[in-house]
């Protein structure tokens, strides 16, 4: 069990969402005045006073400046001034106020209604000012469909033009979109390789994830699983566990030998990775290593530790683990027996697709009281996962800027 490879559930993480880093916005620094410059190195160091100083003396006159102090002050929790700052700095022609107005009504920031509509109008008008962030972002929501009519094409074209500076999360995004298709227009796996690799080779931690896949599976490119952990590596030390998961895939997946201390230690490898990956709270590896401990395989035969990790992972929402977790609850196998857990969990599981729990509910339901049935349907019906990482739902995820730390 422990070695069958399943799909990644990788998360998007602070690399994957709207585009938001505050040292993104370099690309603008040098048409600006050097002591608006200066403001807006304090405010990345996270000086936040000595930024709103400086920016209050230029903001009446120049829009770019009133639009750095909206960003200072919204850190600040001062967001009716930010606001306001913000949206006049935008009708003066700032991309840097539409970009960050397009971000407030994204996620519904500083006490503002979420508009998506809104927030696209604003990325727009950034982006067709040359806002590299915006137009990554604006590319995000017509992938998503968010503000806009989903539209491949828009997106591509967006993330096209962000992606020609050879800005890393553009390079990415890009590829995330070449991987999409919609009706006539194709994914494109061979272009996704080649932006995932020179995202990747500028430390995009997600892109060296992506690219260690793409030659594990030599999707777009040639296999080379000696490669693949080089970048599989360099993901899982910049800080993305679903990077340990593929390694550990990818030790599973090393053909066996006549050596049978060379074939244990393998297995002990992958069991090693998965383990990182299971304790970040990836749940395909929570599922993985609970194989492990209920098998014996590359680590001792623990059953209770089975079961906590398979429990784990069925809350996050998985439909195997859910089943595995339901059987063993059902059995006793690792205590008490809890028959209405145990059938709530397999009617998740049968819910979530898993193609066993059908019929491993239908017998026990015949050993199973009414109330007992009804007690455990109820519980799977307001059943929530509780997820201890975002998932990768195949395009990015919309995250608020981050916020400076002001000095003490």
């Amino acid at each position: 069990m422990i070695v069958a490879r399943a799909t990644l559930a990788v998360a998007w993480l602070t690399g994957a969402l709207l585009a938001v880093s505050t040292t993104a916005f370099a690309q603008s620094d040098d048409r600006l005045s050097p002591p608006l410059r200066e403001a807006i190195t304090a405010y990345r160091a996270g000086d936040l006073a000595s930024a709103e100083k400086t920016l209050r003396t230029y903001a009446s006159g120049d829009a770019d400046a009133e639009a750095w102090l909206g960003v200072v002050l919204l850190d600040r929790g001062q967001n009716r001034e930010a606001l306001k700052a913000l949206q006049h700095a935008a009708d003066a022609g700032s991309s840097e106020a539409n970009h960050r107005l397009g971000l407030v009504f994204a996620e519904g920031l500083a006490g503002t209604a979420r508009n998506d509509k809104r927030a696209a109008e604003c990325f727009e008008k950034a982006a067709n000012a040359g806002h590299r962030r915006a137009q990554i972002n604006l590319g995000i929501l017509y992938l998503r469909g968010q503000g806009v009519p989903r539209d491949l094409v828009q997106a591509r074209a967006w993330l096209e033009k962000a992606a020609a500076t050879d800005d890393p999360t553009a390079l990415y995004t890009l590829g995330r979109a070449m991987e999409e298709h919609d009706g006539p227009l194709g994914a494109d796996s061979v272009r996704a390789a080649d932006l995932y690799r020179r995202a990747a080779q500028k430390g995009h931690a997600l892109a060296s994830l992506r690219y260690g896949l793409a030659l594990v599976d030599g999707l777009g490119v040639k296999r080379d699983p000696n490669g693949a952990q080089t970048w599989l590596l360099q993901a899982n030390d910049s800080g993305v566990p679903e990077a340990a998961l593929a390694l550990g895939d990818l030790s599973a997946r090393t053909p066996a030998s006549r050596d049978k201390d060379a074939n244990t230690k393998i297995v002990e490898r992958a069991v090693s990775w998965y383990q990182v990956a299971a304790n970040a709270g990836v749940p395909s590896a929570q599922f993985k290593l609970a194989n492990a401990y209920f098998a014996g395989a590359g680590i001792a035969r623990d059953p209770a530790q089975a079961l906590a990790w398979y429990g784990r992972a069925a809350r996050q929402g998985l439909p195997e683990a859910q089943h595995a977790f339901g059987v063993m609850l059902m059995g006793g196998v690792a205590g008490s027996p809890d028959t209405v857990e145990g059938y709530k969990w397999l009617t998740l599981a049968e819910a979530g697709g898993y193609p066993d729990s059908h019929a491993v509910r239908e017998k026990a339901k015949e050993k199973m009281a009414q109330k007992d049935r009804d007690k455990a349907e109820a519980l799977a019906k307001a059943f929530k996962p509780l997820l201890e990482r975002p998932v990768d739902d195949s395009v990015p995820q919309l995250a608020p800027p981050p916020a400076a730390a002001p000095k003490p």
